[in-house]
């Protein structure tokens, strides 16, 4: 939708965009600027900078940039009106409503309010069957757990009753829709054309946004012969089970000393049961990137508490992997190869303590990817030992630190039975070989930008190699000078830019440059996040170089109109060859009068 600009203003004014980046990424102070380590990419020299002149942030590493309303579509993975939804309700400015909400085309929308408000009765009606006589044997199912009645009401554990349609039911007599039931994800019409629960005969744990936002539930079986353990809520306008963690709402305000990642809602409520208060879980998915970066904004430190068999390795191995592509650092909690097989199960077992313990001795991410390697080879086999000195070369070499690769090439050799120096050389060698390999595909990504070979934003850049540094070095001017376009931007027409990502920003914001006014690049979500952020790039690349004034603003669009008298003459020489005499013939005579002058 297209919210107004003084609507859009007061959005961002009041979130600016130093603070709301500074929560996703450490900033310094660069000049008038801030730098930092882009979010968006893995990286360990800071190209991600924010502009505080013009409210706006630019990677000069991967090109991701806009304002602050990008930024939260890009970090939070939101659509446009999502992202203002959000910057609003922060900064406690009512939504402006769009009178062209409901499209013909689309039918009528289920709006988040709604959702939410639906999300929050369906707990509560969970929370009170699970104390009424029908939830008895969830009752008993919780104390077998030995969940307390304080940690039941703290996370509004509830019970779906074994029937077809209570819930359905009772969320109609409250006044929802049928269509508001399935948006949720909490009923759905069958062939019969009669709405029926999706959650029956299940123990309901309500999930729970940053904000405190009940958004969507999961569901454990109490009939161990049902076929799926768990039931969790599918994707909804409020819910992304990619995004959202267990738990996070509050283990957030404890995450100083790290945070305990661990699978599913049980074990995390037995955490905080036991008094650790930072635990967290994934829910019916392993972790991904968006989760990662999520953790990032509270802490540097996550402790990897997943079960112990096949699928718990992979989701260990998983987790380092992403999470050290956003900065955050690993252990692994080790809970042994005995009788528990989950936190959950330890901390019955053998107590708080016991866990305490096991949380204080956790093993280093290096130490475990060196473990995990060696435990799937046979060393008195010499093929699969010779295999396993390969991988664990090749692992070894991709560490940062020269003297880390040293301490762990020797400790991998001891274990291996080799001598240091052998897993230390093969160690290094590959690690040249990488760094080698690096460097050319930077310098191919720079070769890349520089001719627009591979370009996803302005594909026509390559075919218009003469065109396009004079359009984005006047669409760069006029977004760090807007006021230049007063006199300027009247020059200029749509067919004067050859490419047809460049001719659209300036369609898009002609009005604005000819007034003088700096454009609202998210004015009404037409640029997508990466077509912002090469406007942002445009911006950016002027902002580094002196002779941003008018007259040479007036040198590049006198450029641009040559371009363009040379492509409409190519076009009519090849619409008819005599064109080409004809101009030959004015351009003798031009000469001719020249001479005689």
């Amino acid at each position: 939708m297209a919210f107004s600009k003084p609507f859009l203003e007061e959005v961002k004014r009041r979130n600016h965009i130093t603070d709301v980046i500074s929560r996703f990424v450490p900033l310094k102070r660069a000049g008038s600027n801030m730098v930092g380590c882009c979010p968006f990419h893995s990286e360990k020299t800071p190209s991600f900078t924010v502009f505080s002149g013009t409210e706006s942030y630019y990677c000069f590493g991967c090109g991701a940039g806009g304002d602050v309303i990008t930024f939260v579509m890009q970090s939070e993975g939101l659509e446009y009106r999502e992202a203002v939804e959000q910057l609003a309700k922060m900064a406690g400015i009512p939504m402006e409503e769009d009178p062209y909400e409901r499209k013909a085309d689309q039918g009528p929308q289920v709006k988040k309010d709604r959702l939410f408000a639906l999300n929050k009765a369906a707990a509560r009606f969970f929370y009170a069957k699970l104390q009424s006589p029908e939830g008895a044997y969830a009752r008993e199912y919780l104390q077998k757990r030995r969940f307390s009645d304080t940690t039941v009401r703290r996370f509004g554990i509830g019970f779906a009753p074994d029937k077809w349609d209570s819930l359905c039911y009772h969320l109609r007599k409250e006044g929802y829709t049928d269509e508001e039931i399935t948006v949720a994800f909490l009923g759905r019409k069958g062939k019969n054309g009669k709405m029926y629960d999706l959650f029956r005969n299940r123990l309901m744990f309500p999930i729970f946004d940053l904000t405190g936002e009940v958004v969507a539930f999961s569901g454990r079986r109490l009939n161990e012969e049902d076929e799926r353990k768990y039931v969790n809520t599918s994707d909804t306008p409020v819910f992304k089970k990619s995004r959202i963690l267990f738990g996070l709402n509050f283990a957030k305000n404890e995450s100083e000393n790290g945070l305990i990642l661990c699978e599913g809602a049980p074990d995390c409520i037995a955490m905080h049961q036991a008094g650790f208060g930072n635990a967290i879980a994934t829910l019916g998915t392993a972790i991904t990137g968006e989760h990662a970066r999520t953790l990032s904004r509270f802490t540097k430190m996550v402790y990897l508490a997943y079960d112990i068999d096949k699928a718990g390795r992979k989701a260990t191995m998983r987790g380092i992997e992403l999470l050290n592509q956003v900065g955050v650092d690993t252990k692994i909690i080790h809970l042994g190869e005995g009788d528990s097989k989950d936190p959950d199960e330890f901390i019955k077992n053998h107590g708080a303590e016991a866990f305490r313990a096991k949380l204080s001795g956790s093993q280093g991410q290096i130490d475990y990817r060196i473990g995990e390697i060696l435990s799937r080879f046979d060393l008195s086999v010499p093929d699969e030992k010779l295999r396993c000195s390969h991988e664990m070369a090749e692992y070894v070499a991709t560490i940062g630190n020269r003297l880390e690769r040293e301490i762990y090439a020797s400790r991998a050799a001891e274990k291996l039975g080799l001598s240091p120096e052998s897993l230390r050389n093969e160690a290094e060698n590959k690690r040249r070989t990488m760094e080698k390999n690096a460097k050319k595909q930077e310098h191919s990504k720079i070769t890349r930008d520089a001719t627009g070979y591979g370009d996803q934003v302005n594909t026509d850049k390559l075919r218009f190699s003469s065109e396009a540094p004079h359009e984005e070095a006047v669409l760069g001017i006029l977004l760090l000078h807007p006021e230049l376009g007063k006199e300027l931007a009247p020059l200029l027409e749509p067919e004067d830019f050859a490419t047809s990502f460049n001719r659209k920003l300036w369609e898009l914001f002609r009005t604005d440059f000819a007034a003088g006014i700096d454009p609202e690049l998210t004015a009404d979500g037409s640029l997508s996040p990466r077509e912002i952020g090469a406007a942002e790039g445009y911006r950016a690349a002027r902002a580094t170089l002196g002779s941003n004034d008018g007259d040479t603003l007036r040198s590049h669009i006198d450029t641009l109109k040559d371009l363009r008298s040379r492509r409409e003459y190519d076009g009519r020489v090849k619409e008819d060859p005599g064109a080409l005499r004809e101009y030959l013939a004015l351009l003798r005579k031009q000469n001719q009068n020249k001479n005689s002058e």
